[in-house]
């Protein structure tokens, strides 16, 4: 055994002493003499490599004595390691090894124990150092090791192996048969029958039907109707993995399903959900079927552990007249709050009365769910001060915090939960530093989507139906029945925010606006006090009506310049576009004012013409009725014309579209 250990410790002195072997035994022919010297040299040079092979092992008694654990295995014979065994300098360097870890782990590598070397290197031999005593998982040459690594005296690292790759195949096979609960629903089957006979209905549902079945045709699962338009799966959690590696494909099927020649315009939501047990899958599988509607439908939604995952969602939104989303999306809501310890809520930049009374709205409910709940607002920059002032003199003076304040606290990374309401545009909220921070963020909006939209919401609560985030807000709270009290502060908010909108419910008032309005009355909410909230002072009213009388026509457009400066001008300005709308001829009304080293345009309409497709232009946004545009580098009489020529723009693209049809 010694003689084997030497052979491999010294393969080269070997071969040189059998071809200095063979040479004196030539030599022994010519000079005897000089032969029996040759041999007496190679039989020096083999005592002294025995000798030199007994040196090393003491010094690698003494290397393993003098690890981190005094008693180890083998210590006398590191040889007769159960395991395989290597010894690595502080540069990482293999300096020994023994024979199991040359057969188990090198093996037949071309590159000898050379790769495994750089892999210790790019571990780091202090970051293995340090966690002496603990296991630490590796793999080299497709295999899976736990690496116990002891650090001797000299500063030397000894690396115990042990070979745990069945152990992790039998562990990848086990969670790659656990069960996978889908649930897949066609999202728009109503909408479908009001334009289809009931026998087309039917075989656009078989049609559909099949279509799924043949997705699932290369999936060993169970596929089951549980509905005309429900379907349940359960497959192998590998399979459910293939799903989404495939991104979920049978969307694109579905969209593009066409029925007697034409797109059948049906679109497809899944839930996805895995768990320890089939309970808790199906529970996961319904919340992201929950979550996948109150998107919009048409996409797939895998639950996770700590969040949602989201395939799809390129359809328009199905808008329903019912409030089957508002109460999906409170549901969902409710337990996102739930799990957080505190909530805070902000709107866009300048906020109006629409985003102020949306956010008392969301964190009364935070508040109603036991949790801290903050309205996150610049005070002095905000176009609601008499809410806030309301507030302050209501009670609700330690809810209202700065951005700084917020920012910091969040930094801290406790479990917090940010609500954005009254706008989904990245650059357009109170604070894009805390939405950057924030790692769970919930949308609540009734503009329309516009493109650099929060992308990474967990909840994208988007009504472009909704004549409000007030309303929507409002529509939340009734099926949240935590809240038992609105109070006559947050009822009166939430009803300022309606009316605002709705310019006093004349524009985009549908049923659903009046039904929430109703409520808030029943809350406490009183008109006359609510009215009171949009008074001005005499200044303001001044300013306002030089800005009216300053307006010139363009088109079928009225274009007004603020001259003038005040700490209320986005208000003012606000107010002078609605009073526009009431001139013969004016559908669309723009207000250009200078504020904060920005010129900015407050644009009104009454329907005639969107306002949001003219912004846009500018990049700006906002809804068909109410928009607005900021440009940071321009003056006045640059706007001025961008404004004409977005107009221009505007009403050139209708007249084509006219053409065209």
């Amino acid at each position: 055994m010694k003689f084997k250990s030497i052979l491999k410790s010294f393969p080269v002195f070997f071969i040189a002493a059998a071809l200095a072997l063979v040479f004196a035994i030539i030599t022994l022919f010519f000079s005897k003499g000089l032969a029996i010297a040759e041999l007496v040299m190679i039989a020096a040079a083999a005592v002294f490599v025995f000798i030199y092979y007994d040196i090393l092992n003491v010094r690698r008694r003494k290397l393993f004595n003098g690890s981190a654990d005094a008693d180890i295995i083998g210590a006398d014979d590191p040889e007769k390691l159960p395991m395989p065994v290597a010894v690595c300098g502080p540069d990482g360097e293999i300096k020994w090894y023994n024979e199991l870890f040359e057969r188990q782990v090198v093996g037949k590598s071309p590159s000898g124990y050379g790769d495994f070397t750089e892999m210790i290197k790019e571990t780091g031999v202090a970051t293995l150092a340090d966690s002496s005593g603990r296991g630490i998982s590796m793999s080299y040459d497709g295999k899976d090791y736990i690496a116990y690594p002891h650090l001797s005296k000299d500063g030397d690292l000894v690396l115990y192996l042990v070979d745990i790759t069945r152990y992790q195949r039998m562990a990848g096979e086990y969670l790659n048969t656990r069960p996978t609960i889908v649930i897949m629903m066609i999202d728009n089957m109503d909408e479908l029958s009001q334009d289809y006979r009931e026998s087309d209905c039917a075989a656009i549902r078989n049609g559909i039907e099949k279509l799924i079945e043949l997705w699932l045709a290369d999936y060993p699962c169970f596929f089951g109707k549980v509905g005309d338009d429900k379907f349940f799966i359960v497959a192998a959690r590998a399979d459910a993995d293939n799903m989404i590696e495939r991104k979920f494909d049978i969307l694109d099927k579905v969209r593009k399903y066409t029925y007697d020649n034409k797109y059948a315009g049906a679109t497809l939501s899944i839930g996805v959900g895995n768990g320890y047990n089939y309970a808790e899958c199906d529970k996961n599988a319904r919340l992201s079927l929950d979550m996948a509607l109150g998107r919009g439908g048409d996409q797939a939604v895998v639950r996770t552990k700590d969040s949602y995952e989201f395939f799809g969602g390129v359809s328009k939104s199905i808008e329903k007249s019912n409030k089957v989303k508002s109460r999906i999306i409170a549901s969902a809501l409710a337990e996102l709050i739930n799990g957080s310890e505190n909530v805070y809520v902000m709107g866009h930049r300048f906020p109006d009365f629409d985003a102020m009374g949306a956010a008392f709205g969301v964190a009364l409910i935070a508040k109603s769910l036991g949790k801290n709940a903050f309205v996150v607002t610049d005070v002095e920059r905000s176009m609601a001060k008499p809410l806030l002032e309301r507030a302050q003199n209501e009670g609700f003076a330690d809810m209202i915090i700065p951005v700084e304040k917020a920012v910091e606290a969040v930094s801290q990374g406790k479990k917090n939960l940010l609500i954005v309401v009254d706008t989904h545009i990245k650059n357009f909220v109170e604070s894009p530093e805390l939405l950057e921070l924030s790692k769970l963020t919930v949308v609540i909006d009734h503009h329309r989507k516009a493109v650099n939209y929060i992308d990474n919401a967990v909840i994208f609560f988007h009504d472009p139906g909704a004549s409000s985030a007030s309303e929507m807000v409002t529509e939340l709270i009734e099926y949240i029945p935590a809240v038992t009290r609105l109070g006559s502060f947050v009822a009166d908010g939430l009803m300022a925010g309606i009316m605002l909108d709705t310019k006093n419910f004349i524009l985009r008032s549908s049923s659903r606006t009046f039904e929430a309005a109703a409520f808030l009355k029943n809350s406490g909410a009183d008109t006359v006090r609510t009215r009171k909230l949009f008074a001005n002072d005499i200044e303001s009213c001044h300013i306002r009506n030089r800005i009216v009388g300053n307006a010139q026509k363009y088109h079928n457009c009225a274009i007004a310049v603020a001259d003038t400066q005040s700490k209320d001008i986005r208000m003012i300005c606000a107010q002078a576009a609605d009073e526009l709308l009431n001139i013969s001829g004016v559908d669309a009304s723009f207000v250009i004012f200078e504020t904060d080293g920005m010129v900015c345009v407050s644009a009104r309409s009454m329907g005639a013409v969107n306002v949001q497709v003219v912004m846009e232009y500018m990049n700006g946004g906002g809804h068909q009725t109410m928009a607005a545009a900021q440009v940071r580098d321009g003056d006045i009489k640059t706007v001025t014309e961008q404004v004409m020529r977005s107009i221009d723009r505007y009403n050139e693209s209708l007249t084509n579209r006219r053409k065209e049809s």
